[in-house]
């Protein structure tokens, strides 16, 4: 086994029929433990059948096979090897590390998706945890309030939205179902905007609460943009309008 007197760019080597290692470069030396002389103590148990293949194949023509090499570094590297055949019936066997690239990039990428999946479940805990806290604000935003055995009084704070009315609707009609309440009172002086879907919900509570109690529902300090709002649905038959809390108060106080 002698060494090549090329400068050669990737390591090579030169075997016989048998696989035996006639020569080889200085980079094939740097890469591979050459000391038993052979190929198949470079080459991986997994890969061995595809030595076959160097002692069948004949003539000029090159011929590339993908082989899991042995080497210094590392005891498993897949490799392009690219074999030729000499009139001497020796092979030439050039060595091409297969780029990594792809397989560094496909593990990055997997570590990216386990930390975006980690992540993901954080914010989705703290999606929860807000919706949670908004939907306790905006029970708040309606209390249920108890003012004798038969009145009652439900502020609204801030905009009217579907959510809202859906979050104090519950406490309020099981409230008004508890009690023998025969007037109720929505006080909305402290009302802001009002969207779409939360009057057509406040309707419908309105609506619920006349047909529990038979009685009209009391609706104190409209302001102009839900009076509009309002008369598109003509509640005359479920709603009564008062613009003051103290004057629907002190009617019921001098009772």
């Amino acid at each position: 086994m002698e060494r090549l007197n090329l400068s050669l760019p990737l390591p090579c080597l030169k075997v016989n029929r048998d696989g035996r290692i006639v020569s080889y470069s200085a980079l094939a030396e740097d890469h591979f433990d050459l000391s038993k002389a052979h190929i198949r103590s470079l080459v991986d148990e997994g890969s061995i059948s595809k030595l076959g293949r160097i002692s069948s194949e004949s003539g000029p023509v090159p011929v590339k096979m993908e082989l899991n090499m042995k080497t210094k570094k590392n005891p498993l590297v897949l490799f392009d090897v690219y074999l030729q055949w000499d009139t001497e019936n020796r092979a030439t066997m050039m060595f091409v590390q297969k780029d990594r690239s792809n397989e560094e990039l496909i593990e990055k990428l997997a570590s990216i998706q386990i930390r975006l999946a980690s992540t993901d479940f954080e914010l989705l805990e703290k999606k929860d945890e807000l919706e949670q806290v908004l939907r306790r604000m905006d029970e708040l935003s309606g209390p249920f309030i108890p003012l004798s055995d038969t009145l009652c009084m439900i502020p609204l704070f801030g905009d009217i939205t579907a959510d809202k009315i859906n979050a104090i609707s519950d406490s309020c009609l099981q409230s008004v179902f508890r009690g023998n309440y025969e007037a109720i009172l929505f006080d909305l002086t402290a009302v802001g905007e009002v969207h779409a879907d939360g009057i057509d919900k406040f309707i419908m509570l309105v609506k619920t609460l006349n047909f529990m109690t038979g009685n009209v529902i009391k609706l104190i300090g409209i302001k102009p943009n839900l009076a509009k709002e309002l008369n598109h649905h003509h509640l005359d038959h479920w709603v009564q309008f008062n613009h003051s809390l103290k004057e629907e108060l002190s009617t019921y106080l001098h009772h």
